[in-house]
């Protein structure tokens, strides 16, 4: 309320000198001008009060103001009472050039102030990326985890022939006569060599020594496949056991894994009974 009644005085007091001067046009044209001009200035400097925080921009901005005053008191009074009337275009352009000087400083705060939120949320964006790698993403080996692998199942299997199940042989033996540095480097290397076998988003770690992975490739042959996964690791003393069904995006995950379970346990009885034999 207050600014408005402010503002109404402002131009209030505009319009009844324009209406004096006006008595005598020709003398006042000029002079006429700069009452609108200052009645101008006068009406933003109002408005920007509320919302001025940086004082340069502030005191900037009534040094035109005065500048203006003092023009406009050069043309109507005689120049010898007021010596300051000459300083009056001296003190519109220093005005003005500190209202140029405060918008590019603001301006130039605002940007830095806009790179360092967009740096914000870049980092924000890496660290939800990092976030969700991590929640779906085995750790140790890189291939996806168990609960990946459910989400993803039936997209999966939609675009995939077979499934795949496997398990490693003699792994805990392996890790408690090696270490478990080496255990970790096995697990590694299978999963590496699982990934150039497969498509790297197609294979998963869904236990301590068990792999699943998907194909559209049906002319793996299981001996060459298993000699690839254990090319790495095979001075160690694992072998690896491997289970496969068909991918049917109709059948209960559960159920499928269970299949190709029982095929990785029939391999692995069958080399445990040829070793007995031999």
């Amino acid at each position: 309320m207050r600014q408005k009644l402010l503002l109404a005085l402002i131009w209030l007091a505009t319009a009844c000198a324009i209406v004096i001067l006006l008595q005598n046009p020709v003398q006042y044209a000029g002079t006429i001008e700069e009452f609108i001009w200052l009645a101008v200035a006068l009406h933003v400097l109002v408005l920007s009060l509320p919302h001025l925080k940086y004082q340069l921009l502030l005191y900037a901005w009534i040094t035109y103001c005065v500048g203006l005053i003092l023009d406009l008191f050069d043309d109507l009074m005689a120049i010898e009472f007021i010596p300051a009337n000459t300083f009056d275009t001296s003190l519109k352009h220093l005005g003005f050039m500190l209202v140029c000087y405060g918008l590019h400083t603001i301006i130039q705060q605002k940007r830095d102030t806009i790179a360092a939120l967009n740096h914000e949320i870049a980092q924000r964006h890496k660290l939800e990326q990092k976030l969700k790698f991590d929640a779906t993403h085995d750790e140790l080996t890189g291939l996806g985890n168990r609960r990946a692998c459910f989400e993803q199942f039936e997209r999966l299997c939609a675009s995939s022939a077979y499934l795949y199940y496997f398990d490693l042989d003699n792994f805990k033996q392996a890790n408690d006569r090696y270490g478990h540095h080496i255990g970790d480097k096995i697990l590694q290397s299978v999963a590496q060599a699982m990934s150039k076998q497969f498509s790297a988003d197609a294979c998963f770690r869904i236990g301590g020594d068990e792999f699943v992975a998907f194909t559209q490739d049906d002319s793996l042959q299981e001996e060459a496949l298993r000699a690839a996964l254990m090319e790495e690791v095979f001075e160690y003393g694992v072998g690896v056991s491997i289970g496969r069904t068909e991918a049917d995006p109709s059948v209960d995950p559960d159920v499928l894994l269970h299949q190709a379970d029982l095929g990785m346990y029939e391999n692995k009885a069958n080399k445990a009974l040829r070793k007995s034999v031999r």
